[in-house]
């Protein structure tokens, strides 16, 4: 099986990452700048996206726009068939047609830390991903918005089954652990 092998430069800890084995990670670290280096080198892992915790969109385009274009240019799907995509993803996220049209029509900067989370996912879903990281995705986040967002693994595996999911959060992260098949602490 192909795997990848992650370092925390600040610990120096080493942990290894099965891929196209359906598995789900969870990786603590003490730090935001060794989370960084962590993405950073599963970022590197070819066919890898990230669902920030932030959103990670372009503020001067619309939400849809921030999920089609990357998506269009390097060439996942066409044109033509992407806006179903787009919402038919929206739907099994939970949302119906209305409200996927409004948060599409919304800039990244109007969007609620939940929304945020949402359209970065449903944006990486969309380019395929073999590894997709959800980083720091919990962050700021009421109990209730967690859940939620958690939920949004299921639609990931269920497009998904032998990609690998990856979450990065700080160490300290209280409330929420999702259920995965490892935790690394580094």
């Amino acid at each position: 099986m192909p795997s990848t092998q992650l370092r925390n430069p600040e610990s120096g800890i080493r942990c290894g990452i099965e891929l196209d084995r359906g598995l789900d990670y969870l990786i603590e670290a003490s730090t935001e700048d060794a989370l960084d280096a962590l993405l950073g080198q599963l970022l590197s892992v070819p066919g890898s996206q990230v669902a920030h915790g932030i959103g990670g969109m372009v503020n001067n385009v619309n939400v849809f726009e921030n999920i089609v274009l990357p998506v269009v240019y390097h060439a996942v799907a066409s044109a033509s068939q992407v806006e179903r995509e787009v919402y038919e993803t929206f739907a099994a996220c939970g949302l119906d047609a209305a409200q996927a049209e409004e948060m599409c029509a919304k800039r990244p900067g109007d969007l609620n830390p939940l929304e945020k989370r949402v359209t970065g996912f449903v944006r990486g879903l969309l380019m395929r991903p073999r590894l997709l990281v959800y980083s720091r995705f919990f962050e700021g986040l009421t109990r209730a918005q967690m859940d939620r967002a958690a939920a949004l693994h299921a639609v990931y595996r269920e497009r998904h089954p032998d990609g690998t999911a990856v979450y990065l959060q700080l160490s300290d992260m209280p409330v929420l652990q999702p259920r995965c098949h490892q935790q690394i602490v580094t």
